[in-house]
């Protein structure tokens, strides 16, 4: 459910984050009075500690659009302005297999967001998720009943959600709550050679008492305890090389063992599904680790790569950048107040929808009172995807030998990474706005901030067309040119004018949104929608009320921590 007008009235029926996750009698108004509630405090208070470690290690790292490096203010975890917004509400049946005694999950996703007040004032959301996850309706053996449940709340909602509540659910069992921030960005001025620099927390509590606290983060090691504990190393090696264990990687439903996991953990972008510090199992291993296990018989295992590569894609650091927006799988539908230059046209990742019709057909089954598939297919690669425009691809690999390209599409490395995954795009043969034409040799190092790319030989654009630079913030550089003589999957749309865009910004003294509309220039752009998703490192955003466009996504100002007002 996604349905921002239906959303708003679930919200005053009592799914607002105050009442439906921290047990507050009433509505709150604003985060500074939700910071009153203990529950709701414990968890504002660790992020803020998380972002206060990250400035201590670097000078250069603030609120500031004055400096370099730009950092989430935690003051809009408690400020009068700011609130969160429920999005999404998710049900997540098919996560059955990695807990057989609960019939899934049901998911509500909240996004921060702030209304300022004054002569002019603004409303934007800000790249920051609360997913509160319950534990879905129903037991073991009762899960079809529990399908039936929801099937029945879906039709009601079609007639009349006034009368709908959380006591509509039945009895929920609050499983934890997910955080999921961009805590850090810098522009594509400080790194040039990807477009730009970001991080996200990911963080979950469970409820202890009266208060929450960090919990193991889902098939995320803590690499730095396991590489320090002698002996744990070998035992999680053992634990993968296990045929049983192997099994269920294979069919994506494995489950780490609690002793190999991390409480805190980051992703980085861009260029994300080749960063190290996204791959923690690639950290730890190398292929050769591996050699000798056989993998016939496998549906996604036929190389030690590939089992590399599948275990970082069931870590919440993997997972958090495969085919994802801007580090998030769901943004959530724009408000009608929402300005039309911070609108987005497609809110959720291209992950997210592709395995729409797996999770379908698992619900069906149950619903069915049939035993469900239990495969998950990567992040990376939905099994129903066909190669598309954008989509991973394989280049040589034995795992990744069936991730092919679409006719007239062909298998391009964007970025050429023989550790971390050796894949590549599906690309145009002949290109079109919205084609990568700087492809580059990424270099990795322990600390991603220190991660760079080497430029390959740009690619042509074709006639009357140009190379949009990576250095002014276009992830692999992006072929576009005018408007005019427009060719199918192409759109007119916006693009920013780095220089006097970034100077408006400085200043301080206009909102982004009245810096961005002044310095722009028209452009040809990939066209996009729910079924032509952009490529990594771009997000779909709105032309029109019918239209959407591939364009950086921190050219959207609710997907970036910088350039908004004073959080008090």
């Amino acid at each position: 459910m996604d349905d921002p007008v239906l959303l708003q009235k679930w919200e005053r029926n009592g799914f607002d984050l105050a009442r439906l996750a921290f047990g507050a009698p009433a509505p709150v108004p604003s985060n500074e009075a939700l910071f009153e509630n203990a529950a709701y405090r414990s968890i504002a208070e660790s992020v803020t500690e998380d972002l206060s470690e990250l400035r201590s290690h670097d000078r250069l790292l603030s609120t500031s659009m004055r400096t370099p490096h730009r950092l989430l203010d935690s003051d809009w975890l408690r400020s009068p302005q700011a609130f969160f917004e429920l999005v999404g509400i998710v049900n997540r049946l098919d996560r059955a297999p990695f807990h057989p005694e609960h019939c899934g999950e049901l998911r509500f996703i909240y996004r921060l967001a702030y209304r300022t007040s004054g002569k002019e004032p603004i409303y934007s959301r800000l790249p920051l998720t609360l997913n509160v996850v319950f534990w879905g309706p129903g037991r073991e053996g009762q899960c079809a009943d529990a399908a039936r449940r929801w099937q029945e709340l879906q039709q009601a909602l079609s007639q009349d959600s006034s009368a709908i509540s959380p006591a509509s659910l039945g009895q929920l069992e609050l499983k934890s709550i997910e955080l999921n921030l961009q805590s850090v960005r810098w522009p594509s001025t400080v790194r040039p050679d990807f477009g730009g620099y970001a991080e996200y927390l990911l963080r979950v509590f469970q409820k202890k008492g009266e208060v929450f606290r960090l919990a193991p983060l889902e098939n995320t090691p803590d690499v730095a305890r396991i590489q320090a504990v002698p002996g744990l190393r070998e035992k999680l090696r053992t634990w993968i090389a296990d045929p049983q264990n192997l099994a269920k990687i294979d069919e994506g439903v494995a489950m780490l063992p609690e002793e190999f996991l991390a409480r805190r953990a980051r992703s980085v972008a861009l260029a994300g599904s080749h960063r190290l510090a996204n791959a923690p199992f690639h950290q730890l291993f190398v292929e050769s680790d591996f050699a000798q296990l056989s993998f016939t018989g496998r549906k996604t295992l036929h190389s030690p790569q590939g089992l590399l590569q599948r275990l970082n894609d069931l870590s919440c650091s993997g997972c958090h950048q495969g085919r994802t927006v801007a580090g998030f799988h769901f943004l959530g539908k724009d408000r009608r107040e929402t300005e039309p230059v911070n609108s987005i046209f497609v809110a959720a990742s291209p992950h997210f929808l592709l395995d729409q019709p797996r999770r379908e057909r698992f619900f069906q089954a149950v619903l069915s009172e049939q035993e469900p598939a239990p495969f998950r297919a990567p992040s990376t690669r939905a099994a129903e995807e066909k190669g598309d425009l954008g989509a991973h691809c394989g280049l040589g690999d034995p795992s990744f030998r069936d991730w092919g390209c679409s006719a007239g599409l062909e298998c391009r490395a964007l970025v050429s990474d023989s550790r971390v995954s050796p894949t590549g795009v599906c690309m145009p043969q002949e290109p079109q706005a919205g084609s990568f034409c700087q492809p580059g040799q990424v270099q990795h190092h322990e600390n991603p901030q220190t991660d760079s790319i080497s430029p390959g030989e740009e690619l042509r654009c074709g006639s009357g067309r140009i190379c949009e630079d990576t250095s002014v913030g276009f992830p692999g550089g992006m072929c576009s040119g005018n408007c005019q003589n427009l060719r199918q999957g192409e759109v007119c749309g916006s693009i920013a004018v780095l220089q006097t865009f970034n100077h408006c910004l400085s200043r301080g003294r206009l909102p982004f949104a009245q810096c961005l509309r002044e310095n722009v220039r028209p452009g040809a752009l990939q066209s996009c929608s729910e079924t032509e998703l952009c490529r990594d490192d771009y997000l779909c955003a709105k032309v029109s009320e019918t239209q959407g466009a591939c364009i950086p996504p921190y050219f959207l100002f609710q997907l970036r921590v910088d350039g908004h007002p004073d959080p008090d």
